[in-house]
């Protein structure tokens, strides 16, 4: 089973860029090392899905 927290978004902010932030998603997701594992076009279409979440 998967816990969940949450986290301010300033700090999130301020210790990852959005890349690092997606990747921790993958691996959270996926498995550990998944954005160099899995098929550039999957990473790619999970990136844009991801950031759809956040754009205004």
């Amino acid at each position: 089973m998967k816990t969940y927290s949450l986290k301010s978004a300033a700090a999130e902010d301020d210790t990852n860029t959005v890349w690092e932030a997606f990747v921790s998603y993958l691996d959270s997701v996926y498995f550990e090392g998944a954005a160099e594992d899995l098929d550039p076009e999957l990473v790619n279409f999970e990136y844009e899905s991801y950031l759809s979440c956040y754009r205004k």
